[in-house]
């Protein structure tokens, strides 16, 4: 059914509002400020609702990477411990992260943690009252088992008797110091990284910062800040000894160098107090005992850092101790090394400078033991660093390459030390490049593996940078083939910064290398490594190879025309005697490679030799009537320079001996 429309009109209704009154000026400001205020308040809360679990200590990843640690209590939050408790962190994903990243890079990866002790004075009393209890401080780390499934933290004293820690007497520490706690070393590193940390305190401590690094672990006492780093099992802080006890560091690092890692190396810092310096009339030696093994460090004022890699040691994952001169020592740290192993074919050797570091994409870290190459597909470049005092009886079980190991001296950058298996592997690295650089009658020539035949080399070897870029700059030239040892030392040299690929040829830099062999008897190791050890001072120091030409030239004339004949009378050393460079470089040698109070008697025992008498009768017989006085006063002479320069004298390259 249809409705009819309907045409209603309404009345229209007209409603009159009042006028509001206007603001004015001061009003207007005043609810603009209002409406602001709320804004920011509101603004602030939800910042602080957001934030609530923010801790104040923020956790350094990188130069430049920080962030804010998550807080699991008030102290956590604000960052300080009030006295006698707890505060806990958790880290976030993206800081456990790091964790890996630092891990897959060093081989290694720690927590280092900057407290500082505030006692209130009630607190600095009660420090100072022997009542037999001990205030402590106590850094752990949080697994999984302190925390529920659903990640709730349980909230828990954690008990000597059952937490893995490090705790140390607070009386004794200092006021600002930095404490560091490594990771358990791991194939699987994603199930060791730690959930977060506690610190507890007996006074009031504020937590400064913390900081995900490479593990070192030992004491260093060097900066204004101290630093202590233990193991993955923890331990005691003696902020009073110069020892440490180092037997949980073979759970962070390798116990075994091979060709796909490298055990640690012992990092030693000397006092620069010179009261405690040895002089020319005194010695001074700190003892250092390292499971029973003693070594002897020369505290010369020379030095600051000496290197001493644990593999070169019979226990070193032991208690360490400073038994004499303790007080000269500073600082006894373990760390890494980026001594790897390189893939074969897969470095560009172009620009790479000594101690370079490669991409991870190129070389084999410390934590790759499980890596499905097998190990001849890697190569050793990268050199041990070491003083060479431990050298000689460095255990070929520890050689990263069943045929050579490669050092570098840890005072002088870019020398090298080669230690071979026998000599036909040294020939294969060497003989070649020794009839180029040295031999009378063949210098400059490269000779064909025919021409060399049978032909002997030398039982040592040492050349500089520059003769070395020569001889495989010729080859370049005339399109000669070298051998495959031959181009790995070429590889070895690029790499370590003694030559430089300059396209076509290659550059030399300052540097030189040694080369002994373990085929040599021990007693001639010993003076061959001295030996070769200063020709390579020779060749990287401009101002001792002046000094070596002005004593050259100013000694007894008479000695020196003996000694340029006694090389002349021996054919199997075949030096050029008219190459100037070469003569003042083997005078020091053959001068300094015995002790100072041998070097007469060496040369009057040379002077007593059958083929030196007959080849320079007269000259023999002044050495043997003069006594050898004459070297001997050269002996003097450039023996007072290296020491003032080096720290180091006549017959002994090494400041480290057994």
């Amino acid at each position: 059914m249809k409705l009819p429309k309907l045409n209603l009109k309404l009345p229209e209704l007209k409603i009159e509002l009042p006028e509001l009154p206007k603001l004015t000026k001061t009003q207007k400001l005043l609810s603009i400020a209002i409406t602001v205020f709320l804004l920011l308040d509101i603004t602030a809360g939800i910042i602080l609702l957001v934030n609530k679990d923010k801790s104040a200590v923020r956790l350094v990843c990188g130069s430049e990477n920080t962030s804010r640690l998550f807080s699991l209590d008030s102290a956590a939050s604000k960052g300080t411990i009030k006295e006698d408790g707890y505060a806990n962190f958790k880290f976030t994903k993206a800081q456990k992260e790091y964790f890996y990243k630092t891990y897959r890079e060093n081989g290694t990866v720690a927590l280092t943690v900057c407290l500082q002790l505030m006692p209130t004075k009630k607190q600095k009393e009660q420090l100072e009252l022997s009542d037999g209890t001990e205030p402590v401080f106590r850094y752990g780390f949080l697994g999984e088992e302190d925390f529920t499934i659903e990640g709730k933290f349980l909230r828990k004293k954690y008990p000597d008797t059952r937490r893995i820690q490090i705790q140390g007497d607070e009386r004794k520490a200092p006021e600002l110091f930095d404490i560091s706690f490594a990771v358990q070393k791991n194939e699987n590193i994603e199930k060791y990284i730690p959930k977060g940390f506690f610190i507890y305190s007996t006074v009031r401590c504020r937590i400064i910062a913390a900081c995900v690094v490479p593990a070192e672990i030992g004491y260093d006492l060097t900066s204004e800040i101290p630093f202590y780093g233990f193991a993955c099992n923890g331990g005691i802080v003696n902020f009073e000894s110069r020892g440490f006890d180092f037997s949980g560091s073979s759970m962070v690092f390798p116990v075994q160098s091979n060709a796909k890692q490298t055990m640690p190396e012992y990092r030693v810092l000397l006092s620069q107090n010179p009261e405690n310096k040895t002089t020319r009339e005194h010695s001074v030696r700190v003892q250092m005992n390292v499971g029973g093994e003693k070594l002897y460090i020369n505290n010369v004022t020379a030095a600051r850092e000496i290197i001493i890699p644990v593999a070169a040691l019979n226990t070193p994952f032991s208690r360490t101790e400073f038994v004499e001169n303790a007080e000269c020592v500073d600082s006894l740290i373990m760390r890494g090394t980026n001594a790897v192993a390189t893939l074969r074919g897969s470095v560009d050797t172009a620009g790479v400078g000594g101690g370079a570091a490669q991409s991870a994409s190129t070389t084999l870290s410390a934590t790759a033991t499980l890596n499905p190459e097998p190990d001849f597909a890697y190569e050793v470049l990268e050199p041990i660093r070491t003083d060479p005092g431990l050298i000689l009886n460095y255990k070929t079980s520890q050689w990263r390459t069943a045929d050579y190991e490669i050092y570098e001296w840890d005072r002088f950058p870019q020398i090298l030390f080669f230690d071979t298996r026998n000599y036909e592997v040294q020939d294969k690295l060497f003989r070649r490049l020794a009839f180029f650089v040295e031999k009378q009658g063949y210098k400059g020539r490269l000779l064909t593996n025919e021409e060399l035949g049978d032909m002997h080399g030398y039982n040592a070897h040492d050349y500089s940078a520059q003769s070395m870029a020569n001889f495989f700059n010729k080859a370049t030239e005339l399109n000669f083939k070298l051998n495959e040892e031959e181009l790995l030392l070429k590889r070895i040299l690029i790499h370590n910064g003694l030559l430089e690929d300059d396209g076509f040829y290659v550059k030399a830099n300052e540097g030189g290398l040694v080369s002994i062999s373990r085929e040599t008897p021990a007693w001639s190791r010993t003076n061959l490594l001295a030996h070769e050890g200063w020709h390579t001072i020779f060749f990287r120091d401009a101002e001792f190879r002046n000094f070596v030409s002005a004593v050259y030239y100013t000694f007894d004339q008479t000695s020196r025309d003996f000694l340029i004949d006694y090389f002349k009378s021996q054919p199997s050393l075949g030096y050029d005697v008219n190459d100037e460079y070469l003569m003042h470089n083997e005078f020091m040698a053959y001068i300094m490679q015995q002790r100072l109070s041998e070097v007469a008697n060496y040369f009057v025992h040379l002077a007593n030799r059958g083929t030196v008498i007959k080849f320079t009768p007269d000259l023999a017989a002044y050495i043997r009537k003069t006594e050898g006085r004459g070297f001997e006063d050269a002996a003097n002479a450039l023996n007072d320079f290296v020491f003032d320069k080096y720290g180091i004298v006549c017959g002994n390259i090494a400041l480290v001996n057994r």
